[in-house]
């Protein structure tokens, strides 16, 4: 199943690599107001210009009303519809920019220029997909948590996807040091005695943790003081090259421990594995009868077999596929 994975990934950075002309293509379309195709949207990912950008939108909201869900156009007043097609609409942006950003895992912690370019790109992306920067996201989610939050110990637990687990097991082990010092639930009564000690324990916890708490609270409380907007916007560029890096090492992890796994196995036991994992999924999707998933992937299956067809037809070459 891997490899099926491996070689459709491949099948589609060769179907998305344009030629010249289909770059000249997009652009025709583009200038003259025709409607956008995938293709088009594909090159305009990255334009900032306002109307390549509306283009984009025009295309996604295509998809969504072809879809046949109601109300076309995003409503306020519904919220979850209006939810629903957000998400949608920044999962396609998400689906197609991703294709376009090569993944560093060759970097050189000498030379962090290719991890900084790769964390750029995903923050443009996801600006580009209508998702907030992180630091807003987790305030967002904190404070809609906190909300409905009884104590500190409940906003931790409902919170532990935000951070890490060093970071939350530390911020337990203080609110139980406080609720043990005080008999008594530790709320979220910033006034307390309580609390006011718990936030000393934050402060200690952060800076072992490497996290500018003094700079955090100084960007909320003073956003416009432009030493400390640049101060903060030093440490959220450190911080993305940092999370970026904990993310390739994390896939050259998996890398290592996957090639690991078929190296002390014979190519013919691997490709046999494969075939079988591959002829149990085909079965399940034709077992599901027509469902959406079911056909796509029996039609992603095809392309996989007419790839390695072409490949093995002549291993020198490869396959030509037409833009």
């Amino acid at each position: 199943m891997n490899g099926l994975v491996l070689r459709s990934l491949g099948v589609l950075s060769r179907s998305c690599a344009g030629s010249a002309p289909a770059v000249e293509g997009a652009v025709r379309a583009f200038a003259s107001g025709a409607a956008p195709s995938k293709k088009d949207v594909l090159y305009n990912l990255s334009n900032p210009d306002p109307d390549a950008e509306a283009s984009v939108k025009e295309y996604l909201s295509s998809l969504y009303k072809g879809a046949k869900l109601e109300p076309s156009q995003a409503d306020d007043s519904l919220e979850l519809t209006s939810k629903i097609e957000k998400k949608y609409k920044a999962a396609q942006v998400v689906e197609y920019g991703l294709q376009n950003i090569s993944v560093p895992l060759g970097y050189s912690k000498s030379d962090l220029a290719p991890v900084k370019r790769y964390a750029a790109e995903l923050r443009t992306l996801g600006k580009q997909a209508g998702f907030e920067d992180a630091a807003t996201e987790v305030s967002k989610r904190l404070s809609s948590t906190a909300s409905t939050a009884d104590s500190v110990k409940e906003l931790l637990t409902k919170s532990q996807s935000l951070m890490s687990a060093d970071l939350y097991s530390a911020l337990l082990e203080a609110v139980q040091q406080v609720e043990n010092a005080t008999n008594a639930t530790l709320t979220l009564d910033g006034a307390s005695p309580a609390y006011k000690e718990f936030a000393k324990k934050v402060e200690a916890i952060a800076k072992a943790q490497g996290i500018p708490a003094t700079l955090l609270v100084a960007a909320q409380k003073t956003p416009t003081d432009e030493v400390v907007a640049k101060e903060y916007a030093r440490w959220q560029q450190h911080a993305a090259v940092k999370d970026a890096i904990a993310e390739l090492e994390a896939l050259k992890a998996d890398a290592t421990t996957l090639l690991d796994k078929h190296l002390g196995k014979s190519a013919e036991q691997v490709r046999k594995e494969q075939a079988a994992a591959l002829t149990a999924a085909v079965k399940k999707a034709e077992a599901a009868k027509g469902a959406p998933w079911a056909v796509q992937f029996l039609e992603d299956v095809k392309r996989v077999e007419w790839f390695d067809a072409c490949v093995a037809e002549n291993p020198a070459v490869g396959p030509k596929v037409a833009a």
